[in-house]
């Protein structure tokens, strides 16, 4: 929420600051707002699956996974943004790596995840033993 009221504030002001390069970041952001937005609920609910108790924090990963890919695809925006304002063309190299590094971000996240969690289940058991002995 308080990312969409700074938003609103900075094109509130688009208005009386003179500068094409604050009018273009404000529409940049304006027209990422959805992905913005999407990543951080996607991330949000990840995070309260993530609390829950085992096996109801499985999805959690899944989440995070999709919720990184949001967040890989806002940086290449971000990168062609970059790219856009400066004129250089040296970021247009990173655009045809994209469906790598989806897929990269993506496995490692969820692989990831799912260690962690068997990880504290595995390691949440051998400390019971050790309690019980």
């Amino acid at each position: 929420m308080c990312f969409l009221v700074i938003l609103y504030l900075l094109d509130y002001l688009k208005a009386y600051i003179d500068s094409g390069l604050y009018r273009k970041a404000v529409d940049f952001l304006k027209d990422n707002v959805v992905l913005i937005v999407s990543m951080a609920v996607i991330y949000a609910a990840g995070e309260v699956f993530g609390s829950l108790m085992f096996p109801l924090d499985l999805p959690a990963p899944v989440l995070d996974a999709v919720a990184s890919i949001f967040l890989v695809e806002f940086v290449f925006r971000v990168l062609a943004f970059i790219g856009l304002v400066t004129g250089e063309s040296a970021f247009r190299v990173f655009l045809g790596f994209k469906p790598f590094v989806y897929l990269i971000v993506f496995v490692l996240v969820l692989v990831g995840g799912y260690l962690m969690i068997f990880g504290r289940r595995l390691s949440g058991r051998t400390r019971k033993r050790h309690k019980e002995e």
